[in-house]
């Protein structure tokens, strides 16, 4: 790191302060960092850091990059198990949207359950990587169209609690 520099505060809509600081460092790059600290300690001269750099149309931002154990590490590193986290977090929103559509169909969770898998599979890529629409999706799918075919006919029974 070569040099640290205050350059003001500024306040967010919610009332909140942020503290400007000018990093430049050893290998050329620089930028802005904010922080909610007045007296800010993620990047210190003459101590290495660990940093994200992004090139905004407001000039270039910098965040620190931190690893799980509180101090700073590579990038690589610092996704590590987020990958899982991704996949939970598409799933959730894929068994919402399955719901969702069928609700008022008449559905079992079975069928919720099924109907979200497809989702999942479809967000990411699980079946192959090229284009798909809604026929080659589902054309390997023969099980999954005939249920999604009897909940929309009504020919389903329902224990769904909604």
């Amino acid at each position: 790191m070569v040099s640290v520099t205050p350059k003001g505060d500024y306040q967010l809509r919610d009332g909140k302060t942020l503290y400007k600081f000018f990093i430049s460092f050893d290998n050329g790059d620089s930028g802005e960092y904010s922080s909610v600290k007045p007296d800010q300690d993620k990047f210190n001269v003459g101590q290495d850091a660990d940093y994200e750099l992004n090139a905004t149309q407001y000039g270039n931002k910098i965040k620190p990059v931190y690893s799980g154990g509180g101090g700073y590490a590579p990038k690589g590193n610092y996704s590590s198990g987020s990958d899982d986290k991704q996949k939970m977090i598409v799933k959730q929103s894929c068994l919402k949207a399955a719901v969702d559509l069928l609700k008022d169909k008449g559905a079992k969770s079975t069928d919720v359950l099924k109907v979200a898998d497809s989702f999942v599979a479809w967000v990411m890529e699980e079946d192959n990587k090229q284009e798909t629409d809604y026929n080659t999706h589902f054309s390997s799918r023969e099980e999954k169209i005939a249920t999604a075919q009897a909940v929309v006919n009504g020919q389903v029974d329902d224990d769904l609690p909604f």
